[in-house]
């Protein structure tokens, strides 16, 4: 596996726009994926597509502790959002497709099980590695899946991710932002200024003092629980699989993706082991699954 990239939803889609896609930057997705050589996997975040339905309904927090009407509601918002993020999905991959690159869409919902917030019961990588071995490039996103504990909820883009992390192994990973990296503040403050490396130590934290902003509708954690995300994917790995972090369209983007280019060449962030990490020879695991 060389490489899985993540397209965030506020890259591809205007996020606070009601399923509204950035056309441009879908355009810059393909051509960029278009150029990849070898085994790759592309998850994208769901952006103004999904999030708005999933808010208001409550879908991420299930329906098991509800009346029989309130149950009826969220099943209807479990609906709703997913059939947005798979328009979203179609999208894409119709995009991909149209680039020359074989796409094939791979929604999570019943393939994918979930036990309480955060936990996957169940995934489907085996699935998706039978597409990649037919040659094939599987476009996974965030869905709404059944969870053990809830009923139902969101399964975030990144703890996809992390699955296919464990279970790939690829070489690094790739978050395509509508920004250049990570930033000490949210990007729109004049104080903010990007962050060229992030260590992360051996239990998965940073000591960096980084301020984030989530918007209300974003039912994934928002920034904060993507930089948890890759934390957990550079630290688990043990310092194998680092973490790219750049805006579509720039070169940087085509840099991470084809190269994994961490020289002075590369403006964005890059999520990497500190150097009292230690590189592990075992099999890792996420602690995803019970």
């Amino acid at each position: 596996m060389e490489c899985i990239v993540k397209v965030g939803g506020s890259a591809i889609t205007e996020k606070l726009e009601l399923e509204t896609i950035n056309f441009d930057n879908l355009v810059k997705t393909a051509e960029l994926l278009s150029k990849l050589k070898g085994k790759f996997i592309l998850v994208h975040g769901a952006g103004s597509f999904g999030h708005f339905q999933a808010s208001e309904y409550g879908v991420s927090k299930g329906y098991t502790s509800l009346s029989s009407d309130e149950q009826l509601r969220v099943k209807e918002g479990f609906c709703r959002a997913r059939l947005s993020v798979t328009k979203l999905n179609h999208m894409i991959v119709n995009a991909l497709v149209e680039k020359g690159v074989p796409a094939v869409g791979f929604s999570p919902c019943g393939r994918w099980r979930m036990k309480g917030r955060g936990q996957v019961r169940s995934s489907d990588c085996e699935k998706v590695n039978e597409l990649l071995e037919a040659g094939f490039l599987p476009v996974l996103h965030g869905d709404c899946v059944l969870d053990e504990d809830l009923g139902c909820t969101i399964l975030s883009g990144d703890t996809i991710i992390q699955v296919l992390c464990e279970f790939f192994k690829p070489k690094r990973v790739v978050f395509l932002s509508d920004v250049e990296g990570i930033f000490t503040k949210p990007p729109s403050d004049p104080e903010a200024k990007l962050l060229p490396r992030i260590h992360v130590r051996e239990d998965g934290s940073l000591a960096t003092n980084i301020a984030t902003r989530q918007l209300d509708h974003d039912v994934t954690g928002g920034i904060k629980a993507k930089i948890a995300s890759a934390c957990s994917i550079v630290s688990q790995s043990g310092g194998v699989i680092p973490v790219f972090v750049c805006k579509l369209g720039e070169h940087s983007a085509e840099l991470a993706c084809l190269q994994g280019d961490r020289s002075d060449a590369f403006t964005g962030t890059i999520i990497e082991a500190a150097d009292n990490v230690p590189v592990l020879t075992k099999k890792y695991n996420f602690g995803l699954f019970p």
